[in-house]
């Protein structure tokens, strides 16, 4: 006796060591055969001894003490091949008595012919108010309780059926959440802010076995961060189970994100989940875009654009500040964009984004717009400046300088004015966007003779839509002067991108000379920020004068159509 109290204090201290997801619940195997049949058609004492189960091992009631009497519940029983039965305390249960034909009768057995005698651990079974068996033999239960877990069997004319363990199981109540000592409700949200630890405990109260609990956070499972304890209730039969999971450090990609503890049971059909969704405040994190691009020279009489996002939670509204040698100028901006139209040298400064959040004042880098006076300078000639297969972009000013060892003398201005077809080109071709964010596409458009006629096409399920019109979450804006005379940049802007956004947006391009279109492919993601892919590389043109060597000037007016030659002067400079 002494050596097999010793046994089971070993497996309950193995059991308390095992962790989280290791926990297997113990149970009732039922007596050894030869025990049971030692007991005689009229069995012994109703239920094994043992005491309640150890707090961590979901021992039945009626447990039996001895280690040998002892199964891990997934493990077949080694001895005997019995059907096992789960059922819900409190629930009727109806077992049948069904003998097979080469059933022997059994030895000692005193049954008269007919005869039905129902066991339960070896001891017969009397009815009474809560167990009744029918003359054909059925036993009904009114409602189950712990106490009769255990094997079950019945013998007919002293012939026996097939033995059945029975497995009285107890639902816990429903599962909830606990942060800081406070109960949450059902659906709460957390907020805390970024950089923070939380730990957060999932309480059942109630159920034999004690539940398993799992932790899923954003889809994945981190069940192994847990610990889990159960504490046995003998006043009540059941355990009161509470699993502690520890984030150590949160997160701005944890943001609207949802932690669920799960509850399985064998007693619930399907698995409870107690969700909370997580808020979590960061401070505000920058995004500057241009148009033109970045590195592209800025001219005076050309317009800039800037636009800037400011992922924040909390969110907050973004506003631009023009660094002076006084300190900083807020300047007139829109919901993120700063537009100068006809930039000048006043214009050339330092720029930032600034917003004013929760957590204080935040700015982001500056940038700094270079204003250009005149256009860039062109290439130097000999008797004359030839632009073969002209395009938009060599409309402008030029002007004829030559110079000896003691003076210059410069030409008078000469217009180039390209005109010809539309010409429109994506200034992204393909561009990223997360989902929910505000999304721009542009292009740069370059027409003669005027109107110009501008359309952007979306995909199907939004209509056509103009510059400076609005429809739903999508704006055209009005055209940009851009630094190529007769061109400018078309900019659309799409509030809070939605996946179904996603598709071909085209351009289309009219004058009386013809219609050209461009496409832009937008993509929407839910797992990165908007990223966009150049559709190909710009000219630059060089900024440097070139040294004048002649002493002539000639002044020639000259208009060229796209894609034919200008024969000017020599020795001329583009402004």
């Amino acid at each position: 006796m002494g050596v097999s109290r010793w046994l089971f204090a070993l497996l309950l201290c193995q059991a308390t060591l095992t962790t989280p997801t290791d926990v297997r619940f113990l149970r009732h195997s039922g007596r050894r055969e030869g025990f049971a049949d030692s007991m005689g058609p009229g069995g012994g004492g109703g239920g094994g001894g043992g005491g309640p189960p150890q707090p961590s091992l979901g021992v039945p009631l009626n447990a039996s003490a001895n280690p040998a009497d002892l199964l891990f519940e997934d493990e077949p029983d080694p001895r005997l091949d019995i059907e096992e039965r789960l059922v819900v305390r409190g629930t009727e249960v109806v077992l049948e008595c069904i003998v097979p034909e080469d059933a022997k009768v059994v030895e000692g057995d005193d049954s008269v012919e007919g005869e039905v005698r129902w066991y339960h651990d070896g001891a017969l079974v009397e009815g009474d108010l809560r167990v009744s068996i029918m003359w054909t033999g059925r036993l009904v239960m009114s409602h189950a309780v712990s106490a009769d877990s255990g094997l079950w069997w019945c013998r007919r004319s002293g012939r026996p059926a097939p033995k059945l363990r029975l497995i009285v199981t107890i639902p816990p109540e429903r599962p909830y959440l606990k942060y800081g000592g406070a109960q949450l409700a059902a659906g709460a949200r957390l907020t805390t802010r970024e950089g923070n630890s939380i730990t957060l405990h999932c309480v059942v109260e109630g159920g034999n076995p004690a539940p398993s609990i799992t932790w899923i956070l954003g889809g994945e499972d981190i069940t192994a961060s847990s610990q889990i304890h159960s504490q046995w209730e003998d006043s009540e039969g059941v355990f009161n189970t509470k699993s502690n999971l520890t984030v150590a450090r949160v997160g701005k990609d944890l943001h609207n994100n949802t932690v669920a503890c799960v509850v399985r049971h064998p007693s619930l059909p399907v698995a409870v989940s107690v969700p909370l969704r997580l808020n979590i405040e960061y401070s505000p994190d920058f995004r500057l875009r241009r148009w033109p691009s970045w590195g592209t020279p800025v001219r005076e009489g050309a317009s800039v654009s800037l636009l800037c996002s400011v992922d924040a939670n909390p969110p907050s509204d973004p506003t631009w500040v023009k660094e002076t040698e006084g300190g900083t100028t807020e300047v007139a901006s829109s919901e993120g964009w700063l537009n100068l139209t006809r930039v000048t040298g006043e214009d050339r400064a330092w720029y930032k984004c600034a917003t004013v959040h929760t957590f204080g004042h935040f700015a982001s880098h500056s940038v700094f717009i270079n204003v250009l006076r005149g256009r860039a300078a062109g290439v130097s000639s000999q008797n004359s400046l030839l632009l073969r297969k002209t395009t938009y972009s060599d409309g402008g000013r030029y002007r004829c300088v030559a110079s000896d060892a003691t003076k210059t003398i410069e030409s008078d201005d000469v217009d180039v004015i390209v005109t010809g077809a539309p010409m429109v080109a994506a200034v992204n071709s393909t561009v990223l966007s997360i989902a929910g964010r505000p999304t721009a596409l542009s292009a740069h458009v370059c027409g003669r003779p005027l109107p110009l006629t501008l359309t952007w096409l979306p995909p199907p399920h939004i209509q056509p839509i103009n510059p400076g019109d609005t429809k739903d979450r999508v704006t055209a804006h009005n055209l940009t002067t851009s630094e190529t005379p007769g061109c400018h940049y078309a900019v659309l802007t799409i509030a809070g991108v939605k996946p179904h956004d996603e598709g071909n947006w085209v351009i289309v391009g009219v004058n009386d000379r013809g219609a050209t279109a461009a496409l832009i492919r937008l993509n929407v993601t839910a797992a990165a920020h908007s990223v966009a892919a150049s559709s190909g590389a710009r000219a630059q043109i060089p900024s440097h004068l070139p040294t004048p060597r002649l002493t002539l000037f000639v002044s020639v007016s000259v208009v060229s159509y796209a894609t034919t030659t200008a024969i000017l002067g020599r020795a001329w400079v583009w402004l």
